[in-house]
């Protein structure tokens, strides 16, 4: 592991005050991994505390001890890794991407293959990313597949969670998807009692989370029907009982109040249309809603993003072709381009606007393999442009780790403390300084084991 001290011998500290529970100072069991304490880095938590001087300890592929470094004990036989100088932050938590359709130098449903979708897990794996929810457009058999071959540890990368879709009949995701001639489809739902059946089974399938589009996304096809509120409703009311969790997809203020009132807690998209109101923010408190503001997607054209093309951060995990091909793409967009609309400076205020009155109920999500930002890459765009927007870094990483997985029932991710998975990004820069300083990887462990980046960058610039 590049910039780290690896040291293997006796560990001897004195006392004992860790946050939750302590490791054993037995030895570990025979055969078995030996234990590692990780200490000397400023440690995140990822729920707003900062451990200035921190340690934690991983056994296997999970925390059992995180606290100040002069109050963290480890077994006889730890491995020691030295971090003095560095910043440790829990890995991201990504509540929305589409997987499968990218393939860097073309796009399409052809490319929704296992070995594709294990190459984006590692994308995102990569960029420190721990956890993706990808939503409403993926091959249910081939995702569960990896879904399950990774819990048996068969397939590494980021950890994946699949998201079906549910919308009305010739609606559900942007044209992109739907007008590929290989897209098939969502589950269309035309009655409460068929929404229901279709929860239930999903839920035999082993599906936790679903999406719902809401939307009249079929208007290209000469209709603009929504998916109706006695349909959404059911499914709000089943997706309890069976223990899923329901994300929205919903962009209209009117839409989203509706929702919250029959039982919604999760949204992809702000309210674009208009500011907030304060019976919406009511609403959102009541509820503990979570939103998805995918900020990236809808300032894809602001001034201030760099391409990127331009970006190191992003050339060093794909060959020269795929920079090549996004230059010539931008140069003819440029080209093409037309001055920005009234109307487009004011749905740009009304996004300002909400997400300062939304800031505490933001999570993190990037639309990534939709509409063209990066795997992995598109994680650090989004939270550099939440504190563009307002945010503090220390509350876009909150967003981003333990907020995010709180909203889905994630309760073994998302921060590091003991009993948490040993997910985590080793940084070279205090991110609480700079949010920037996400980008400054120096390792990242996934489960407890590190990834190879440097593996991972070769093949793919190869």
């Amino acid at each position: 592991m590049r910039q780290l001290t690896l040291i293997v011998g006796l560990v001897v500290l004195t006392s004992l005050a860790c946050v939750d529970r302590s490791p054993s100072s037995e030895p570990s069991p025979r055969g078995a991994q030996p234990d590692r304490l990780f200490t000397g880095a400023r440690v995140i938590v990822g729920d707003g505390r900062v451990i200035e001087s921190g340690a934690f300890v991983v056994r296997g592929d999970q925390i059992i001890a995180v606290g100040p470094a002069d109050q963290v004990t480890a077994a006889p036989d730890a491995a020691v890794i030295e971090l003095a100088g560095h910043t440790v932050m829990p890995a991201l938590v990504n509540t929305h991407a589409h997987l499968g359709w990218e393939k860097y130098t073309d796009w399409g449903s052809e490319h929704f293959t296992r070995e594709n979708l294990i190459d984006h897990l590692h994308r995102h794996a990569y960029y420190g990313v721990g956890t993706i929810i990808s939503t409403g457009s993926d091959i249910e058999d081939i995702a569960l597949e990896v879904q399950q071959a990774q819990r048996t540890g068969e397939v590494a990368g980021a950890r994946y969670l699949v998201s079906p879709g549910l919308g009305t009949p010739g609606g559900g995701p942007n044209p992109r998807f739907t007008d590929d001639t290989g897209w098939w489809g969502l589950h269309a739902v035309t009655s409460p009692a068929e929404a229901r059946d279709i929860l239930r089974a999903e839920a035999e399938r082993g599906i936790r989370i679903l999406k719902i589009w809401v939307d009249a996304r079929d208007e290209r096809r000469g209709a603009q029907v929504k998916l109706r509120p006695d349909i959404y409703a059911a499914i709000l009311d089943e997706a309890q009982v069976r223990d899923i969790r329901v994300i929205a997809h919903a962009t209209t203020l009117a839409d989203q109040k509706q929702l919250l009132a029959v039982g919604a807690r999760r949204f992809i998209h702000m309210p674009y249309d208009v500011e907030v109101d304060d019976e919406y923010l009511a609403l959102l408190e009541a509820r503990n809603a979570y939103i998805v503001p995918t900020l990236g997607m809808v300032t894809r054209r602001a001034s201030f993003r760099r391409p990127v093309f331009e970006d190191p951060f992003f050339q060093e995990q794909v060959p020269d072709e795929v920079v090549t091909m996004l230059r010539d793409a931008a140069t003819e967009t440029a080209a093409a381009a037309q001055p920005q609309s009234a109307a487009t400076e004011e749905r740009a205020r009304v996004i300002r606007e909400n997400f300062v009155r939304l800031r505490d109920h933001i999570i993190l999500g990037t639309d990534a393999g939709a509409v063209g930002d990066f795997f992995g890459y598109a994680d650090h765009l989004e939270l550099e442009l939440f504190v563009r927007l307002g945010m503090t870094p220390s509350d876009a990483i909150v967003a981003a780790t333990d907020r995010a997985a709180r909203a889905f029932g994630l309760h073994d991710v998302g921060s590091l403390e003991a009993g948490k998975r040993a997910d985590f990004v080793v940084l070279n820069a205090n991110p609480l300084d700079d949010i920037m300083q996400t980008r400054q990887i120096a390792a990242v462990y996934l489960r407890g084991a590190e990834v190879d980046r440097d593996g991972l960058r070769a093949q793919w610039t190869r």
